[in-house]
C-alpha cells in the first residue's frame, strides 16, 4: 500500500504493509468517517457483538479530532497475530514546521528537546534510505474515558512508543513517524516492521516526477543489485530460454538496478528493482516466427499472464496469481526481429519495496 502526501515543493511517498488499516483522517465529511470506521471495526472484531464493535469505533472515532488538530496526514492500525495470538499497534504520520535555517539543525534542535522532555527514553541520530533521522524509543501514558472505552469503563493505559523525526530537505517542514502499541511482549516485532517502513520514505520535486512522465522508461540505477537478484533473475532467464528452444549465439547478459516505473512516478528515486538482459542472434527467421506463441503457452501453463497489448513481435509476460511463489512480482518482455535473426528478453524483478514474498511484512 504506497502512500503520498504533497508538501510544498516535494511529492512525498511511503509504504504501508496491506494489512495495515488506513484511519478516515482525511475523510470528507463526518459521515464517511463514521461509516468508514464501523467497517473498519467490523473487519478487525468479526467476532465481537456490534454493540462491542459500536464501542471501537466510538473511540477510534474521538481520535480524528486530535490528530486533524496535530497536522496528522496519515494514520494506520497494524493488527498482527503472534503465536495465534492478536497483537495492535497504531502508526501515525503527521507534518510539520520548524524554523531551523537546515536539516541538520532540525535534528539538533529536536534532539535537544526531547532529552530534555524524555530523560530517560533513548534518542538515536539514524541513516535512512532517504536520509538522516532522529529516533525517540519510550513509553507515554492516558486515560481513556470511559464513553469511549470498548468496555464502557474508565482505562489507564501505558503504552511503548517510537516516533521518528525525518526533515525534508530544502524545505522547512519535517515528517514524524510515531509508531505506538499496548502490547509489550510483542515490541521487538511491531518496532522492526515500523523500521521498514521508515526505510520506505523516499520523495522527489514536482520537476523531478514531470521529467520522468516525459520518459519512455526509467534509467537504470547505478547501485550494484545484490547477489541474491541476480541469481533469482539468472533462474527466470534459464526457465525463459528453456521455453523458447532456440538455436543461435548468446548475447547481452548484463543485470542492472533501476527505480520501476511506479515507485519513480511517486517521487522515490532509490533502486528498488532489477533487470537481465540478454538476446540469442542468428537464429533462422522461420525458427523465430513461432517463438513468442511457444514461450506464451509454456509460462501461460505455469500460471504467467500476458498482457493484450501484446504484438505478433513482442509480448510482456508477468506472473500471475496461480504462478509459482518463487516468481511472484516477476515479469518479462521478449521480442523477435526476424530482419536481424535476433531473440531480445528483457526479465524483471519485483518492486523490493512492494514485492509480495512469502516472507515480506510488505505483501
Amino acid at each position: 500500500m504506497l502512500s503520498q502526501q504533497k508538501s510544498s515543493r516535494l511529492h512525498i511517498g511511503w509504504i504501508m504493509p496491506p494489512f495495515v488499516h488506513e484511519l478516515p483522517v482525511n475523510a470528507m465529511d463526518d459521515e464517511t468517517a463514521a461509516d468508514q470506521l464501523y467497517t473498519l471495526a467490523t473487519e478487525l472484531l468479526p467476532n465481537h457483538p456490534p454493540a462491542y464493535q459500536y464501542r471501537f469505533a466510538l473511540g477510534l472515532s474521538a481520535q480524528l479530532e486530535p490528530m486533524a488538530a496535530a497536522n496528522v496526514i496519515y494514520a494506520g492500525l497494524c493488527p498482527l497475530e503472534v503465536d495465534g495470538r492478536p497483537s495492535l499497534s497504531t502508526i501515525v504520520i503527521s507534518q510539520i514546521t520548524h524554523d531551523s535555517e537546515d536539516e541538520a539543525g532540525a535534528l539538533r534542535t529536536t534532539r535537544e528537546l526531547l532529552e530534555r522532555k524524555y530523560p530517560d527514553d533513548d534518542c538515536q541520530t539514524v541513516e535512512l534510505t532517504c536520509g538522516p533521522a532522529l529516533t525517540r524509543e519510550g513509553t507515554s501514558s492516558f486515560v481513556i474515558d470511559a464513553e469511549w472505552s470498548a468496555s464502557g469503563h474508565e482505562l489507564p493505559v501505558t503504552q511503548s512508543q517510537m516516533q521518528a523525526y525525518i526533515p525534508l530537505p530544502d524545505t522547512s517542514e519535517m515528517l514524524v513517524f510515531e509508531l505506538s502499541s499496548q502490547v509489550g511482549e510483542d515490541w521487538g516485532l511491531h518496532a522492526e516492521l515500523f523500521t521498514e517502513i521508515l526505510n520506505t520514505v523516499d520523495w522527489g520535486t514536482d520537476q523531478e516526477v514531470e521529467d520522468y512522465r516525459a520518459m519512455r522508461q526509467s534509467a537504470p540505477a547505478v547501485v550494484e543489485p545484490a547477489e541474491e537478484v541476480k541469481q533469482e533473475l539468472y533462474w527466470h532467464s534459464s526457465r525463459l530460454m528453456d521455453a523458447v528452444a532456440l538455436r543461435g549465439s548468446m548475447g547481452g547478459g548484463e543485470v542492472t538496478s533501476l527505480t520501476c516505473s511506479s515507485c519513480w512516478a511517486k517521487g522515490m528515486r532509490s533502486a528498488c528493482s532489477a533487470r537481465h538482459d540478454w538476446y540469442i542472434g542468428n537464429v533462422a527467421s522461420d525458427d523465430l516466427l513461432p517463438a513468442l506463441p511457444r514461450v506464451i503457452e509454456s509460462f501461460a501453463s505455469q500460471g504467467w499472464r500476458p498482457d493484450e497489448e501484446g504484438t505478433g513481435e513482442r509480448v510482456h509476460v508477468w506472473a500471475g496469481d496461480e504462478a509459482p511463489e518463487r516468481s511472484a512480482g516477476y515479469a518479462f518482455t521478449a521480442s523477435v526481429d526476424t530482419g536481424a535473426g535476433t531473440f531480445t528478453a528483457e526479465v524483471t524483478a519485483p518492486c523490493a519495496r512492494a514485492s509480495a514474498t512469502s516472507d515480506s511484512l510488505f505483501g
